[in-house]
C-alpha cells in the first residue's frame, strides 16, 4: 500500500493519506475478452447463431447463416458524390453479427468482418492507402472499452498492408445513438460532430482513403466524415461498410474525382 503526503490547507498540518486500491479496468476487460474467446472460440461456433461448426467453414459461419446473409454482388455506388461499397445488405443476420462485436464484446468477430471486407475489396479491385475508421466519442469508448470499427480496421490493415490512422478524424462531441432517428434527425445529430485532426492532415494529403464503418443507412455519418477528410485534399475517398441499405437515389458505377466533387458540392 503506497502513502502520499499532502498539505492540508485548512489546518496547515502535514497529514498522511493512504491510497485506495484501484482495479485496472483495461486488465479486467482484457481478461473478460480472453474468457469470451475461450467460451466461444470462432473455430467451433458460428459467429451469428452459435451452432457448432468446424474449421473448414468460411468466415466462421454455419451453412445456414452464410446462406442467409444478403451478400452484395454489385460494385461501387455513388451517393452525393461519395463512392460507396458494401459487403452485404442490411438485415437481421448482418445486424446480429455486428452486434455480437459491438455490444457482446466478442472481439474475434472483428477478424471475421475484416476478412469479408478484404475479400470484397479484392473482388472489386479497389486499392487504398489509408484506413480511417469512423470514431466514437471518448465517453462511449470508456463505456464500451473499444471502438468496434477500429477493431475491424486493425484486422483489415493487417490483411491488406494498408495503414490505419484511427485518430485522423475525431468525434468532437457526443451524439445520440442513430437507431430510431429519422433521416433528418440523423443529419442534425452528426452535424459538427467530426473534426479533422490537423496533426494527421499531412499523412492524408494525396492518399487514397478508405473510410470504414459497420453500418450505412441514410449516409449522414458517411457524408460528415467525407466532408472533414476532404479538407486534407486526398487523392480519393471510398466509404466501405459491412452492411448498408441503399435506395433509388444511389447510382451505380463511379464518377471521376472532379465530377464527384461537383456532385458533392465541393467545387462550385
Amino acid at each position: 500500500m503506497t502513502e502520499h503526503h499532502f498539505r492540508d490547507h485548512k489546518e496547515g498540518q502535514k497529514v498522511m493519506r493512504k491510497e485506495k486500491p484501484r482495479f485496472c479496468i483495461p486488465l479486467l476487460r482484457k481478461m473478460a475478452d480472453q474468457f469470451l474467446d475461450l467460451l466461444y472460440p470462432p473455430s467451433l461456433y458460428c459467429c451469428i447463431c452459435g451452432n457448432i461448426i468446424d474449421e473448414t467453414r468460411p468466415y466462421s459461419l454455419c451453412d445456414h447463416c452464410r446462406e442467409h446473409l444478403m451478400w452484395d454482388g454489385e460494385g461501387i455506388r455513388v451517393h452525393h458524390g461519395l463512392k460507396l461499397l458494401r459487403c452485404t445488405q442490411y438485415g437481421i443476420y448482418e445486424r446480429t453479427l455486428i452486434f455480437s462485436l459491438k455490444y457482446n464484446r466478442r472481439k474475434y468477430t472483428a477478424h471475421v468482418i475484416g476478412e469479408i471486407m478484404k475479400d470484397k475489396l479484392e473482388l472489386e479491385e479497389q486499392e487504398c492507402d489509408i484506413i480511417v475508421p469512423v470514431p466514437i466519442h471518448e465517453s462511449r469508448r470508456r463505456e464500451r472499452g473499444f471502438n468496434q470499427t477500429e477493431e475491424i480496421g486493425k484486422d483489415l490493415a493487417e490483411r491488406t498492408g494498408m495503414k490505419m490512422i484511427p485518430d485522423a478524424v475525431r468525434r468532437s462531441r457526443k451524439t445520440q445513438a442513430m437507431r430510431g432517428l429519422s433521416p433528418t434527425e440523423r443529419e442534425a445529430n452528426v452535424k459538427g460532430a467530426f473534426t479533422l485532426h490537423e496533426e494527421r492532415k499531412e499523412q492524408l494529403t494525396g492518399k487514397r482513403i478508405l473510410i470504414l464503418d459497420d453500418f450505412f443507412t441514410t449516409g449522414a455519418t458517411a457524408r460528415a466524415m467525407a466532408a472533414e477528410l476532404q479538407k486534407a485534399e486526398p487523392e480519393d475517398l471510398l466509404f466501405l461498410a459491412f452492411a448498408a441499405r441503399y435506395d433509388d437515389s444511389f447510382s451505380a458505377g463511379t464518377l471521376d474525382r472532379k465530377d464527384a466533387d461537383k456532385e458533392a458540392g465541393i467545387i462550385v
